[in-house]
């Protein structure tokens, strides 16, 4: 679906089941998204949740899959929040891949498809107050922080970019590398 240097972006498969299952069961990966799972069926359904919404409105979460060894290294995409109707970019890491900037690699691969391929006008992203690893994702995808509100029944912080934000941000980081 979508490709970078580093990483190849796909629709969820049968064989990521086992791999979401032991991320979604593991303490430490999941205390800052929800309670751990404790069997392998809420895997398979929230997989097929977070695809469902490919065919109609072209958002959901793919696997992040590390091109150099062909491992599941977490999820990514675009959902919609249900208590804003916003568009928002999602993403977590097997702790394993964490702090080699796959998160941010794989949140700006979908910043550009939502903006360039879906024409939104913003993309927000939302974490729990502790969560720094996460702030600072969205402050390198030039997001920038707007408040903190009620989302997924939690107290989370909420930041934003626009398109033209994020395509000025882009071309300076064009011509620097020029």
């Amino acid at each position: 679906m979508l490709e970078t240097a580093r990483l190849f972006l796909r629709p969820f498969n049968e064989k990521d089941i086992d791999p979401v299952f032991a991320m979604r069961s593991d303490t430490e990966t999941m205390r800052f998204i929800r309670p751990v799972q404790t069997r392998h069926e809420e895997a398979e359904n929230w997989i097929k949740l977070v695809s469902s919404r490919w065919a109609n409105e072209k958002i959901g979460f793919c696997a992040v899959i590390e091109k150099s060894s062909d491992k599941f290294v977490g999820w990514c995409g675009l959902w919609r929040l249900k208590e804003t109707d916003e568009v928002e970019v999602g993403y977590a890491l097997v702790k394993d891949f964490r702090g080699q900037g796959y998160a941010s690699e794989a949140a700006e691969a979908f910043l550009i498809y939502g903006f360039e391929e879906l024409h939104l006008r913003e993309i927000v992203a939302v974490a729990r107050p502790e969560n720094r690893e996460s702030w600072r994702v969205m402050e390198r995808l030039g997001m920038t922080y707007d408040y903190t509100g009620r989302f997924y029944d939690s107290d989370l912080v909420h930041y934003s970019i626009t398109k033209k934000e994020f395509l000025t941000q882009r071309n300076k980081e064009k011509l620097a590398a020029d």
